[in-house]
């Protein structure tokens, strides 16, 4: 399970890689963790 922090880098090197701001890229990552979680295993709860 990966940090915040890491998270936080990932998305940082994401937006200078695509050229995009930091916000964007954090919201893309929370967007797309959702859709990972939402995957067809069950569900256990909503983790932040």
């Amino acid at each position: 399970e990966a940090t915040d922090r890491e998270k936080a880098i990932e998305a940082l090197y994401f937006a200078r890689k695509c050229g995009l701001t930091k916000e964007e890229a954090l919201k893309m990552l929370r967007e797309a963790q959702i859709r990972i979680d939402d995957g067809p295993k069950s569900r256990s709860g909503n983790r932040t």
